[in-house]
């Protein structure tokens, strides 16, 4: 059976420390980390990915995550979404439309991690699937496979890192 729809998993790129005063949802991304999400747009254009619907959390880092990356897509910012665990995370990709052929979720460490150790199954890339359940650093991308429809997704195919270190 054909790839019925592919899905991008992005933790949001470096940010800066949080400090006294500052709130979490408020930190922005260091220069290092808007070169970062620059590069991983880059990566994503360079395969060939149109991305048909991106969610992503309402932090700042986040959202100048999907800004650096340069890509033109429909873009959802989600309040569920930030510091989501990884059960958030799919129940929101369940609510997509079948239409929706290439999605994308920017996140956070742990539920983005998480996520991509969970959905990992038959017909992964070994080295990947290794990579991801040791280490999953700022402006990690990771690309699946899914033969199902959103709304059914358990398990997917896990065919393409992108370490972000």
């Amino acid at each position: 059976m054909a790839d019925r729809h592919v899905l991008l998993l992005l933790r949001h790129a470096q940010a800066v420390d949080q400090s006294v005063g500052m709130r979490d949802h408020d930190r922005p991304l260091t220069v290092f980390g808007i070169e970062q999400a620059r590069a991983v747009g880059n990566a994503v254009r360079s395969r060939g990915l149109q991305i048909d619907r991106a969610l992503c959390s309402t932090a700042l880092r986040t959202r100048q995550t999907w800004s650096a990356l340069g890509l033109d897509a429909d873009v959802e910012f989600n309040d569920a979404l930030y510091n989501a665990g990884s059960d958030t995370l799919l129940e929101e990709l369940w609510l997509l439309e079948e239409s929706v052929g290439t999605a994308m979720i920017i996140g956070h460490g742990p539920g983005v991690p998480a996520l991509a150790s969970q959905l990992a199954g038959p017909g992964s890339d070994p080295h990947a699937v290794e990579v991801v359940n040791s280490r999953y650093p700022t402006a990690t991308l990771t690309e699946f496979r899914i033969d199902a429809p959103w709304s059914e997704l358990q398990q997917a195919a896990l065919t393409w890192l992108r370490l972000g270190d």
